[in-house]
C-alpha cells in the first residue's frame, strides 16, 4: 500500500519505572478503545492538549497524581499492565529517560517506545511489554457519523427537558448517558458527544464553565428563564 509521505516525531520524558507502567497502561488502553488523545482530554474536562501532553511525557508524575483515578473511572478498570523490571542489587529506583517515536502517514500512526530498563521474563514471570504499536486512522462513514450525532442529540434534548443540567454536568457524566445505543452497528465515540455539545452551545442551549479546573456544562440563562 502506498501511504504517501511520512512524518516522524519524537518525544521524551523522565519517569520512574512505576510511572512508566501507568503511562504505558493508559497509552495501550487508549489505542484499544480507538480514541484519540483529545477525546480523553474532553472526558477529563480539560483543554484538548492536556492528555496529549501527558502522552508526550510532559510532567507524567504530576498528571498521574491528578488524573489516574478519573482515568480508571473512564475505562472502568484499575488494572495495571504487568511488567517486572530487572535491577541489580546495588541499584535504587530513579527517574530515567523514556522516548516515544511516532511515524505518521496517511492511514496510521506507528509508535515505538524506547525504555532504559530490561525486563525480567521467563517461567512465572510476565512477558516483556510490547513496545511497538499501530493506530489506524478511521475511515469515517458519513451515515454512521450522522446516526451517532442524531442519537446523542435526541438523548441530550430529553435531558434538557428535565433538571439534568441544573447543577451542571461533566462530559464523562453525559458520555455515560449517551454511549449505550442498543444497536450493534452504532458505536458512540467521545468526539460525537463533543460535536453535539458545541452545537448546543452555538444554539445558546448550553454554556461551558470551568469548575475547579474542569469543564462542566450548564443551562444558559435564557434556558433557565424560559422554565420560570
Amino acid at each position: 500500500m502506498n501511504t504517501g509521505s511520512t512524518t516522524k516525531t519524537s518525544y521524551a520524558g523522565m519517569m520512574y519505572s512505576h510511572d512508566f507502567q501507568l503511562w504505558y497502561t493508559y497509552f495501550k488502553r487508549r489505542i484499544e478503545k480507538e480514541w484519540r488523545p483529545e477525546e480523553l482530554s474532553f472526558l477529563l474536562g480539560k483543554p484538548d492538549h492536556a492528555y496529549l501532553d501527558f502522552e508526550k511525557m510532559f510532567q507524567v508524575r504530576k498528571f498521574l497524581t491528578q488524573e489516574s483515578i478519573l482515568l480508571d473511572g473512564i475505562y472502568a478498570s484499575s488494572r495495571i499492565e504487568t511488567m517486572e523490571f530487572h535491577r541489580e542489587e546495588y541499584e535504587v529506583s530513579e527517574e530515567r529517560l523514556v522516548r516515544l517515536k511516532i511515524e505518521e502517514d496517511e492511514v496510521k500512526w506507528s509508535y515505538s517506545i524506547e525504555v532504559p530498563w530490561t525486563f525480567e521474563t521467563g517461567k512465572k514471570k510476565p512477558p516483556a511489554p510490547d513496545l511497538q504499536f499501530e493506530e489506524w486512522k478511521s475511515e469515517k462513514d458519513l451515515q454512521l457519523e450522522s446516526d451517532a450525532m442524531l442519537h446523542i442529540r435526541q438523548k441530550l434534548e430529553a435531558l434538557l427537558e428535565g433538571e439534568y443540567f441544573e447543577n451542571g454536568a461533566t462530559a464523562l457524566q453525559m458520555f455515560r448517558q449517551v454511549e449505550p445505543t442498543g444497536l450493534v452497528h452504532l458505536q458512540i465515540f467521545p468526539r460525537h458527544l463533543k460535536n453535539v455539545l458545541y452545537s448546543f452551545i452555538q444554539q445558546n442551549k448550553l454554556v461551558v464553565r470551568n469548575i475547579e479546573n474542569r469543564y462542566s456544562f450548564f443551562l444558559t440563562d435564557s434556558q433557565q428563564a424560559s422554565r420560570k
